[in-house]
């Protein structure tokens, strides 16, 4: 076989190597159009992609319904969607606020616990402009100069108005999964100010962008992760508890049924008949009468069991009692 390439082999090589080449450029391109982020392993992540979805759900149905209520409320056409749900440091949440950005704590507790922590609600300044414009009777409009000088008390007040309007709608979010109480504290005109969260505690953000006439913005939500961990602590109560459920009600024969409900209690009636009888006469009633109840001597009685009509049988006396001899089912009657 001879070791001496054609002029064809040499020229697809060549091709080859430079397509390759090209691709290899390609790649990179995309490598580097894409937003990477360095994992740091000296601060592992605390919850899993699981969990995250959990909350992502939440307040993917909260952003919806808020989108149609603020809608309805201000007459302008909202589009509110959750963008993003991330863990993070209290302390790279707090360090992304600006100075003049206000921060909505907001009580919070599940039901069974005495535990209260306070979630953190921000919104976008110039979208908080927008809103309070529009509540004032303007048509909604955002003008850089109306920034400047901060919120007044009277904007202060719409802006909890607003708060405690759209607050009951993220407690029904929750509702869906577990008893939340949700309860407006105070606004925080300074960020920096507030120190209920540690600078390095664990906390998940939810993002939510938010459209109005030409205005965009954002809605983010923090929140603690002392919460989260109770909340998560009961979601797997809850799921050990169904689990349990399940695998009785999968293993249990008809047997280990049977004999776990063989020692209850049933109220067995037997009915000799009905009859009806006029008010007047039940009055003149006295002892000696009789009631016909329009039933041959003979005939079959019916035993109730829980009112229900089970067996057929005939009445009797049995060691000095009163008694009803079975003589079959209804079923089978």
């Amino acid at each position: 076989m001879s070791n001496i390439l054609t002029q064809s082999q040499i020229d697809e090589l060549l091709n080859s190597v430079k397509e390759g080449a090209m691709n290899e450029e390609q790649l990179d391109d995309e490598v580097s159009s894409k937003k990477i982020r360095k994992y740091d392993f000296h601060t592992p992540k605390k919850y899993t992609k699981d969990r995250l979805k959990l909350i992502f759900s939440i307040y993917e149905n909260y952003a919806r319904v808020i989108s149609s209520y603020l809608t309805s409320l201000l007459r302008l056409n909202f589009n509110v969607e959750l963008m993003d749900v991330e863990e993070q440091r209290y302390y790279e949440f707090n360090n992304a606020l600006n100075d003049d950005d206000l921060i909505a704590l907001v009580d919070t507790k599940l039901s069974d616990s005495e535990e209260n922590e306070q979630i953190m609600v921000q919104i976008s300044n110039h979208t908080m402009y927008t809103m309070i414009d529009r509540m004032l009777g303007g048509v909604g409009d955002y003008e850089e100069e109306s920034a400047t000088h901060g919120f007044t008390d009277i904007e202060l007040s719409i802006y909890e108005v607003l708060l405690k309007h759209i607050l009951p709608i993220m407690k029904d979010a929750w509702q869906n999964y577990l008893d939340l109480n949700l309860e407006f504290a105070k606004i925080e005109s300074n960020p920096r100010l507030v120190q209920t969260i540690g600078s390095d505690e664990i906390v998940v953000i939810v993002i939510l962008s938010i459209e109005l006439n030409e205005t965009t913005g954002q809605i983010n939500i923090c929140l603690p992760g002392r919460l989260l961990d109770n909340v998560f602590t009961f979601f797997e109560k809850m799921r050990e508890v169904n689990n349990k459920r399940k695998t009785f009600q999968d293993e249990a024969s008809p047997e280990e049924i049977l004999s776990s409900i063989k020692d209850s209690t049933l109220e067995i009636t037997a009915k000799l008949g009905e009859a009806q009888v006029l008010m007047k006469d039940i009055y003149q009633l006295k002892a000696g009468d009789v009631i016909n109840l329009k039933k041959p001597q003979d005939s079959d009685i019916y035993l109730y069991i829980e009112k229900k009509p089970w067996f057929r049988g005939k009445m009797g006396t049995h060691r000095g009692s009163m008694a009803v001899k079975i003589n079959g089912s209804v079923n089978n009657q």
